[in-house]
């Protein structure tokens, strides 16, 4: 028997469906939270995991102290599938989805300034002819980028300044400029220099706990550091602080724009050494042939194309 035929015969006897039930797997460490993935009973995931293990003569995942871990050729084997299924699944040639007539749930996180800015124009633009579509926000959260390994979200909108595993794919959607908002009886000019800065009370917007902002980065950069009294996650809430004090609040365009909205507050330049950066749709290769995620990652560059 030729080395092809053999190959055939041991395809057409393998369960290609197992191989995506492993990247779940792989992707949760976690049986139970495999099963609710797969749609499967805890004990008919513990036997597709049985399977598995029988398919490659492997454990492929087992249990230590901190639960369930890879073995080597489980590694292996989810860098291999990682590449081989969405390449796999462009051969099967799957349609386009129709967001009219197709239901979908895509899970989203990010801070909630490019949120301001994206969430508005989808709900406005997007969903009213999407019927079937959901977009459910989480917070971001400093494992944005493992929750895309595991599946936990499908997007996640980063700024540049951060770094993005070389392994997730990102696709640049627009740029950010900063402004100051303050109180409408604030005697600051309409655009402040990097003294004038330097010289006021900040409220200051830091997504993540012990994480360096932007501005705080452009200044370190300088040598430079502005006074806070106030650091908070969310620039919603830092908005509600500004009125009747002297505090500066640096904001991206989103915020800014609901700023100049708000009679009691007043929207200045910001130093111009307080440089812009980008937001940037990430997600993981496995989604990149997926005709729902494809949709919703054209959807994304088209709304950003237009502010």
């Amino acid at each position: 028997m030729c080395i092809m035929t053999m190959r055939w015969m041991q395809l057409r006897q393998a369960d290609l469906n197992l191989l995506v039930a492993f990247m779940v797997f792989a992707e949760e460490l976690n049986v139970s939270a495999a099963a609710k993935r797969l749609l499967l009973s805890q004990p008919a995931a513990s036997r597709t995991l049985d399977r598995l293990r029988a398919l490659f003569n492997d454990d492929l995942m087992v249990r230590g102290p901190g639960g369930y871990r890879l073995t080597p050729a489980g590694e292996r084997l989810q860098s291999e599938l990682g590449r081989l299924l969405p390449e796999l699944d462009a051969v099967m040639g799957r349609p386009a989805f129709d967001a009219m007539t197709e239901e979908a749930t895509f899970r989203i996180t990010g801070p909630d300034n490019v949120c301001a800015v994206l969430g508005p124009l989808l709900c406005r633009n997007v969903l009213p002819k999407a019927l079937g579509v959901r977009m459910l926000f989480v917070p971001w959260s400093e494992s944005a980028f493992e929750d895309l390994d595991r599946g936990r979200v499908d997007v996640a909108l980063s700024n540049d300044d951060v770094l993005v595993p070389e392994h997730l794919r990102a696709q640049m959607l627009y740029r950010e400029r900063w402004s100051c908002v303050v109180a409408k009886e604030s005697s600051l000019p309409e655009r402040l220099t990097l003294k004038q800065y330097l010289e006021q009370e900040h409220i200051v917007v830091s997504v993540l706990d012990g994480v360096q902002s932007i501005p705080d980065k452009r200044l370190a950069a300088l040598g430079e550091a502005r006074r806070w009294s106030v650091r908070m996650p969310y620039f919603g809430a830092a908005l509600e602080c500004i009125p009747r004090t002297q505090l500066v609040l640096t904001a991206t365009s989103g915020v800014a724009r609901v700023a100049r909205a708000r009679r009691e507050l007043r929207v200045i330049e910001a130093p111009q050494e307080i440089t812009g950066f980008g937001f940037q749709a990430v997600w993981h290769p496995r989604l990149d042939s997926d005709p729902a995620h494809t949709w919703l990652r054209e959807q994304l560059v088209r709304l950003a194309a237009e502010l």
